[in-house]
């Protein structure tokens, strides 16, 4: 079935401290999918926010000596900032403190309780207080050191609410046939180490801190941050709200729903997620992609190394576009991926400055110089070059479509090197030298439309250089769709621009 709306998200954030490029990896990602899905005519809900609550929370108010909704006020001013910067274009940012999502989850609790998918009890075990998680005995080593954050675990022992995740064993088994988690690995990895190795119950409620929301059924309960956290993909869309008509439409079988999330909280949104929903009897989304970690020179970046990269200094330094181009070229999801400043500048340098920069400086110079900024003639679209543009855009799509966004650039790219190559073996300086005026208009005309298709198709990354990218070509930049591309319909004024788009970083 032809789906007509798509709803992205990523996971809400933890303001305990300033964001880090980790962050702005999977909400890039997430904001060039929306773009793109809006390219290709779907209505696009695209939700971020914040994770409020929780004991860290709570004791980095403390030793400040403020509340904790003071504190987090000012953190999550510094989130929206940095998505401001980095161009992020979302339709909401949900706070788990917003009180349409605090309602909701007193809701929800409510409902799963009266179907006896929650029930009272008491948890005994290792819990780290700085991922807010109850670990499994494959999760901490010998020293009961969490194999993710590297802390050591805390015994813990406190009378809590459970959801009921173990008779959801054969429902787990039959979604994760499916293609829904990918990379396959991460699949694998949930499969066996959880699901099919004495899948647990959930403990979903605390009562040694009170920095949460509180449950009607006991006030003493506040609920567990997970249930909190994961609940806000739907309340955000208006879920047990009164006001549904979001959630019927974002969260319909209409919708493509697809979700971003770090490769460390797999198992709370590939897991314990799809098991709320069945017991609220909602739909799963379609995809769930489980990115890897950005490391500093094949090590996780940590604050306790210094390793950790500030993506307000790298915007600063060299564009928002810059950030978005590497982390959606360079940052492939299957794997983790290496971010360093000699990594970036030469990534930049061959791609955006040798490759597409240099290509659209020397075709509208070429344009300028031999035919006073205008062409009188259009593009030949059976020759070669754009039998490949349409190569390329049959290509991209189809790697967009299955979310591999640093494939889908990677077939953009190669197109820009065709047309760098094309104009090295043909010489059109020779062309005019020669008298061939015609046959030098007509090939310009082909590389000037092929870069139209470049530019085009790294839209969604490129967000604030697409339209000088087009606008060097003669194009107006808001009658260019992928209907168009490949047409007689772009209507190309006079170049009248010279400018370097993408200079070279030295």
């Amino acid at each position: 079935m032809k789906k007509n709306n798509f709803y992205v998200t990523t996971p809400i954030y933890y303001p305990s401290g300033n964001l880090h490029i980790g962050h702005a990896y999977t909400t890039t990602l997430a904001d060039i999918l929306a773009r793109y899905k809006k390219e290709m005519g779907y209505n696009v809900f695209f939700l971020t926010g914040s994770d409020e609550h929780g004991l860290k929370i709570q004791q980095k108010a403390e030793a400040q000596g403020v509340e904790p909704k003071v504190f987090v006020d000012g953190i999550v001013e510094t989130f929206k900032n940095l998505w401001k910067l980095l161009d992020i274009d979302y339709d909401r940012f949900i706070r788990t403190t917003d009180q349409d999502h605090v309602d909701a989850v007193q809701k929800i609790f409510t409902d799963l309780y009266e179907k006896d998918l929650i029930y009272p009890s008491s948890y005994q075990g290792k819990y780290c207080v700085s991922c807010e998680e109850f670990l499994t005995r494959a999760q901490y080593d010998d020293d009961f050191k969490h194999n993710v954050c590297g802390n050591v675990a805390i015994d813990f022992e406190e009378e809590t609410y459970m959801l009921k995740v173990s008779a959801f064993k054969d429902f787990l088994v039959k979604l994760f046939a499916t293609d829904f988690l990918i990379p396959e690995a991460r699949k694998n990895e949930m499969l066996n180490n959880f699901i099919l190795n004495n899948l647990e119950d959930l403990s979903v409620t605390r009562v040694s801190f009170d920095w949460g929301i509180k449950i009607k059924e006991n006030d003493k309960h506040i609920i567990y941050v997970w249930l909190d956290a994961l609940s806000n993909y739907i309340t955000a869309l208006g879920y047990k709200s009164g006001d549904e008509s979001l959630l019927q439409k974002f969260w319909s079988d209409e919708t493509e729903i697809v979700q971003l999330v770090g490769k460390e909280i797999t198992r709370f949104h590939s897991i314990y997620w799809p098991v709320i929903l069945n017991g609220l009897g909602l739909r799963t989304p379609d995809k769930l992609l489980s990115h890897g970690w950005i490391l500093n020179r094949d090590t996780k970046m940590s604050k306790s190394i210094g390793n950790v990269v500030n993506p307000i200094d790298v915007i600063n330094t060299y564009g928002s576009d810059a950030l978005r181009f590497y982390v959606a070229h360079n940052l492939p999801t299957d794997r983790d991926g290496n971010f360093t400043d000699d990594l970036f500048r030469e990534s930049f340098n061959i791609n955006l400055a040798n490759n597409v920069g240099n290509l659209l400086s020397r075709t509208s110079n070429m344009i300028m110089k031999y035919f006073d900024g205008s062409l009188s003639v259009n593009a030949d679209l059976n020759s070669e070059i754009m039998l490949s543009a349409k190569k390329t855009i049959k290509n991209y799509q189809a790697k967009m479509d299955k979310y591999n966004i640093s494939e889908a650039v990677m077939e953009v790219l190669k197109l820009g090197q065709e047309c760098n190559k094309l104009i090295e073996d043909t010489r059109p300086w020779d062309l005019e030298k020669e008298g061939k005026i015609k046959e030098l208009e007509l090939f310009l005309a082909n590389i000037r439309q092929a870069i139209i298709v470049i530019c085009y198709l790294l839209k969604p990354v490129l967000v604030k250089n697409y339209t000088r990218m087009v606008t060097q070509m003669g194009a107006n930049a808001n009658k260019i769709k992928f209907e168009n591309l490949l047409s007689d319909e772009i209507d190309f004024a006079k170049i009248v621009t010279k400018e370097i788009i993408f200079e070279r970083l030295k």
